[in-house]
């Protein structure tokens, strides 16, 4: 009776690892106001007032994601929303875990272009562990590079929390390529953190941005300064 019970639960394994390739994630965006408190503009400190919470949406397959602030299940009260702002505007951000290549589609003045990006470099503090939605995490920060012997240069700070249990590279906006999905991080301005996941039999198709040239993150700087 063992061996027929045997090949049943590897069935019944091969089955659920077969749903699991692709998902999507819903994520609730907030001002880390723990880090602008100290702001001492009036003028900004109304906008940050004003700046609601958003949610944006993570699709992703075994390969690639695609995120996005989701504006049909958004407030959008206060305007400019810093919130929106810092959480991906717009954008259209792509990622594949394959080749680590990083898009973020946007505009310039209406037209088009597709933004190359590096990704994070990260530190694993595999010590540092927390319980998300009932998934175990590990905590990781960004690296900082030296910039003498003596300094480091300063960089924005980010943390992520990702499962290891759920085997991909992804997060919202610029927070992936981790060996585990992204259930909760935060950089100096905003904070991201799961609302829901929702797992689909059928492998999701994720597209690469085409709808504009590529260019470099240097590049994209350089143009917006020209106007």
């Amino acid at each position: 009776m063992k061996k027929p019970l045997t090949i049943i639960l590897i069935f019944l394994f091969q089955f659920i690892i077969a749903q699991t390739n692709s998902a999507t994630v819903i994520y609730k965006i907030n001002l880390n106001k723990d880090s602008i408190h100290n702001v001492s503009s009036k003028f900004v400190k109304e906008m940050i007032a004003q700046s609601d919470s958003v949610y944006a949406t993570l699709n992703f397959n075994s390969i690639a994601s695609n995120y996005y602030l989701d504006l049909d299940i958004s407030k959008m009260y206060g305007f400019p929303n810093f919130t929106r702002i810092f959480g991906g505007s717009d954008n259209l951000i792509y990622y594949n875990q394959d080749n680590k290549e990083f898009l973020s589609e946007t505009l310039v003045l209406d037209y088009p272009v597709i933004i190359s990006k590096e990704p994070i470099e990260w530190e694993i503090l595999n010590e540092e562990t927390k319980l998300i939605n009932g998934y175990l995490c590990k905590k990781a920060i960004q690296k900082r590079a030296k910039a003498n012997d003596t300094a480091l240069t300063k960089k924005p700070e980010f943390t992520a929390w990702f499962c290891p249990e759920i085997p991909f590279s992804f997060g919202p906006e610029r927070f992936h390529g981790l060996p585990g999905l992204v259930l909760e991080c935060k950089s100096n301005i905003v904070k991201f953190k799961l609302e829901k996941i929702t797992w689909h039999k059928e492998e999701l198709e994720i597209n690469k941005p085409n709808s504009g040239e590529i260019i470099s993150e240097e590049e994209f700087k350089n143009r917006v300064g020209r106007f």
